[in-house]
Parts: C-alpha cells; sequence; structure tokens
C-alpha cells in the first residue's frame, strides 16, 4: 500500500470515528413515531443513491437553487400547496440552526428551500430569521457544478476575477459509515449577493437528484446583474442561464402538476459562511449576517439532524 493510500485510509477511520462520536443535539428525542413516519422511514432505506459518475453529471450546469423562508413547516406547505408536490426533508446541520428539504428537476437538477429549524438554534438560523419577513419564500442563491473547485479558488476567482474564494469542505457518512466529502466554492467581493453562484463537486458522494421526488423542468433561470460586472463573463459559459442587464435579481420558473411556478427576487441576499461580513449583499451595501445552506452528501433523510461536518479549507 502506497503511503497515499494510508494517508486516505487513516482520514477514513478518523472520519468514522469523530461521526460516531457526534451528539445529538435533540438528546435521545422523541420514540413515540406514528406509524406512518416508520413507513416513510421504511421506504427512504429502499431508495438507491447513485454518485455524479453514475449518473453521468456534467459541469459547468445548474446543480440546484435556493429557496429562503423564516419557517420550514410554513414553507413547506406552501411549497405543496403551490405545485402539489411535497420536498423530501433532509434534515438540520446541527449547531447553524438551518432545516432543509429538496425536490428534484430534470436534468439532475434540484430546488433546495432552507429556514431557521425550530429544534436547533443556531446563529444562520437566525440570521435567517432576521433577514426574511413572515410568508416569504424566494430565490436565494444558486449553485453550478463543478469538478475544478480547488483550481478556481487557486487561480480563477483571485487573479482573473478579483474576488475572495472561500472554500468549504463537507464532510458527511453514507448508512455503512462510509465517511463522504463534497466541496464548495463561495466567493466574496463582488456586492451582488446570491446573483453570483457558489460552485459545488460532490466528488463520490451520492447526489441528491438520485432520490427525491421530482416536480417538474426547470423552464427558465434569469440572472440580472449591472452591465460590466463580472458575472456576466462567469456565467457566459453556463448552460441554462440566461443573464440580463440591470438591478441585481434572481428569477427561475418551472412546471409543476399546478402549473408553471415562478419565484423571483429582487438583490437576494445569497449563502454567507461566518468570517465574511464586509456587506457583499445586493446593490444596497447593507452589511449582511453570515448564513449557510445544508447540502448534505447522502441521499434522503428523515426529520432527524444529519451527520454534516464543515471544514474551512482555504488555507490548505
Amino acid at each position: 500500500m502506497s503511503s497515499d493510500d494510508e494517508s486516505e485510509g487513516s482520514e477514513d477511520a478518523r472520519m468514522k470515528q469523530l461521526l460516531s462520536s457526534w451528539d445529538d443535539d435533540n438528546g435521545s428525542g422523541d420514540d413515540s413515531s406514528s406509524e406512518s413516519e416508520e413507513e416513510e422511514e421504511e421506504e427512504e432505506e429502499k431508495k438507491v443513491g447513485a454518485t455524479k459518475f453514475d449518473l453521468g453529471l456534467q459541469d459547468n450546469v445548474l446543480d440546484h437553487i435556493v429557496l429562503a423562508a423564516p419557517d420550514f413547516q410554513d414553507a413547506m406547505k406552501e411549497f405543496e400547496n403551490m405545485t402539489g408536490i411535497k420536498p423530501s426533508v433532509v434534515g438540520s446541520l446541527r449547531g447553524l440552526g438551518t432545516k432543509s428539504a429538496r425536490v428534484g428537476l430534470d436534468n439532475n437538477a434540484y430546488i433546495e428551500l432552507i429556514a431557521p429549524d425550530p429544534k436547533n438554534s443556531g446563529p444562520i438560523g437566525a440570521a435567517l430569521a432576521s433577514q426574511l419577513e413572515e410568508g416569504q419564500l424566494m430565490p436565494w442563491h444558486y449553485a453550478i457544478r463543478s469538478s475544478e473547485v480547488e483550481a478556481m479558488k487557486d487561480d480563477y476567482v483571485p487573479n482573473e476575477l478579483g474576488w475572495q474564494p472561500d472554500h468549504i469542505s463537507m464532510f458527511g457518512a453514507s448508512p455503512d459509515g462510509t465517511p463522504k466529502k463534497w466541496e464548495m466554492l463561495y466567493m466574496y467581493g463582488h456586492k451582488i449577493g446570491g446573483v453570483v453562484p457558489f460552485y459545488i463537486d460532490w466528488g463520490h458522494c451520492d447526489h441528491p437528484s438520485a432520490t427525491i421526488p421530482e416536480v417538474g423542468a426547470l423552464k427558465s433561470l434569469v440572472v440580472r446583474a449591472p452591465g460590466g460586472h463580472k458575472v456576466h463573463d462567469l456565467l457566459s459559459s453556463v448552460e441554462g442561464v440566461t443573464v440580463e442587464e440591470g438591478e441585481p435579481m434572481l428569477e427561475f420558473s418551472f412546471g409543476s402538476p399546478e402549473g408553471t411556478i415562478t419565484f423571483s427576487a429582487d438583490n437576494p441576499h445569497g449563502i454567507k459562511f461566518p468570517g465574511f461580513e464586509e456587506g457583499d449583499t445586493g446593490a444596497s451595501g447593507a452589511p449582511d449576517k453570515p448564513e449557510m445552506i445544508p447540502t448534505g452528501g447522502g441521499g434522503d433523510k428523515s426529520d432527524d439532524d444529519s451527520d454534516v461536518q464543515i471544514s474551512d479549507s482555504d488555507s490548505d
């Protein structure tokens, strides 16, 4: 066995140990699950995951769109009432106070709903609650798939775009305990928040699109940014994204059993990890509070907390 294989093996073992010792913030919880909930969990176990390699996923295309709301249950009900499809609950990202659910689009893209977690308080959930008004469900950000996250972080983002990269490694575990790792790249300094995408590389993790219900086909994704902004060049080669000139705006439309649904937002805040508070949000320049989206690497989960850990790998 080579030194690289030994290092990778020891890292896997370390991650398994860390994940097995991760405490549940909810304690023992309520064991009196209803029969319907038990049946749903059994159905979830039957789902088979698939990696980006299994699915033949391409780079430089939309991976997912983030919808944000101040109340998770209200957002779930509103989305189901609007579309006729119930999103699949992913769970909570513990310590940060967020909860999420997903529903698929065509071409292995999906929508992710995020909101404060009522059972697990945290700074991110508190930020979402303060930034969104009651009843809102609005586009917040969007992710582009890329296998070049490392190269973009080291060269393209700082040297070509002149923005600050924030490279985040996420760690989770598959049902058999095998560690999973995926990468995300956020960019700051562009001053237009969620109009600029973040990038995600799922690595060898199962892609969420394989295990979630599909609502319908994406009909349009429109990104609007001031003329001359570098996001126009950034998105010029991304398939399926229409880029317009004007005040910052994010809008998308998709089909559903209830017809075409459109969500739109001016000056979307976008996801911002703790440590970046330079007021990089929309055209107003108002100070932003840190936010995070739970992007678990496995298939669908129940309402229990997701085993996810985060590593800021900018210094790698």
